[in-house]
């Protein structure tokens, strides 16, 4: 089986947020967990790859299973409906790849961590 990880992001007008999740991904590649064999993300709005585009993109490589990490803090519309409805939809253009859905962030202890560091970074 050949795994992919598929990272989706909410995108943005702003240059700075496709920077960000570039830069992001490209850390990501290089301690990629060596279960996942590719790489992918996309945007659900706005911003490029779109999902579509990006998990074209994981297809293209032959990957066989894909987990789709959503990269947004709350289990808003997208994550209830838009998201699921997007999957739907590649499950049935791609009915050979097994797609698997990852929980949002949500309030993770290592997103306090963050948080905490910001506001000692910002005392300095």
């Amino acid at each position: 089986m050949k795994r992919g990880l598929f990272v989706l992001a909410h995108g943005s007008k702003a240059k700075e947020a496709d920077e960000i999740l570039v830069q992001l991904m490209e850390k990501l590649q290089k301690n990629l967990d060596q279960q996942f064999h590719e790489l992918g993300w996309g945007s659900l709005q706005i911003s490029r790859p779109t999902v579509a585009e990006g998990l074209e993109t994981l297809a293209q490589k032959n990957v066989t299973e894909i987990v789709i990490v959503p990269m947004f803090i709350f289990q808003g519309n997208h994550v209830k409906y838009d998201i699921p409805e997007v999957l739907t939809e590649l499950k049935d253009k791609y009915p050979h790849i097994n797609f698997i859905m990852g929980d949002h962030i949500g309030a993770d202890d290592r997103m306090v961590d963050i948080l905490q560091s910001r506001a000692l970074e910002a005392l300095k």
